[in-house]
């Protein structure tokens, strides 16, 4: 098994595979012992995963509704993979990365949960009643009124009307990380995975705890899974869109 310090995991899909992928492609394969992997959602692949050079396959929906799903898959087959010694620096395919910032991230200490937040604030966790503060975030469902057709896309297997999508937006108010680019320590990916084994990765699962339904939007399921397991947030305002950071978001091919 080849032994990595992390991977920079770089969550993609079908859909962006002839834009995104190739327009912000890395130039290298590893930076500092980091392995650069692409992740791409297959429903019909007939194996659990499959790992062409940087480019892993994975069995699942390959939607924008089922971002975190595919992420904790890929974790876990990644950990199948390689020897991983630090963690997984997550990032979105739609970053032009400035990699001799991102080699000074890489080799810098970093937090079990590391990102750039909008409060620019790290988020000490002492409990979890505020977990069950719960708001009603229309994100997905404005996501999928100018992308209906996504909705019946067998690749994408959401199989929901708009009116059935509504059901699902109420979610825990908290804050933390933005989705584009983030740290997680091999002990947060092993709480991610063992909290979606535990409920068959349903992303529409409805949380007991917080009454709502956290998993629907990637960054808040990460959060939330963080928060709940009483895991810190450090905030770092060098990772994207900052002077010195490593990366700028385009936010192109929506």
């Amino acid at each position: 098994m080849e032994i990595v310090d992390g991977i920079i995991l770089i969550l993609s899909c079908e859909k962006h595979k002839l834009t995104r992928l190739k327009e912000f492609r890395l130039k290298h394969n590893y930076y500092d012992k980091w392995k650069v992997i692409y992740i791409i959602g297959d429903l019909f692949l007939d194996e659990k995963y499959k790992l062409i050079d940087n480019i892993m396959y994975i069995k699942c929906e390959d939607s924008y509704l089922h971002l975190f799903k595919k992420l904790v898959l890929s974790l876990k087959y990644l950990k199948e993979c390689f020897n991983i010694k630090e963690g997984i620096l997550r990032c979105g395919d739609d970053l032009i990365f400035n990699e001799n910032n991102l080699v000074n991230f890489l080799r810098s200490n970093k937090y079990d949960f590391y990102g750039q937040s909008v409060t620019a604030s790290n988020n000490i966790i002492n409990d979890t009643e505020f977990l069950k503060t719960i708001t009603y975030d229309p994100f997905m469902l404005n996501y999928y009124k100018n992308n209906i057709n996504e909705l019946s896309n067998p690749k994408h297997g959401i199989n929901l009307t708009i009116e059935e999508l509504k059901k699902y937006l109420f979610r825990p108010k908290i804050w933390g990380p933005a989705g584009v680019i983030y740290f997680i320590s091999l002990k947060c990916c092993d709480i991610l995975i063992n909290t979606m084994e535990k409920i068959n990765y349903d992303i529409f699962h409805f949380d007991e705890f917080c009454k709502s339904y956290p998993y629907l939007i990637e960054d808040v399921a990460t959060t939330y899974v963080m928060y709940y397991n009483k895991i810190d947030f450090y905030d770092t305002q060098k990772l994207f869109d900052k002077p010195n950071s490593i990366a700028i978001h385009t936010n192109k091919y929506k």
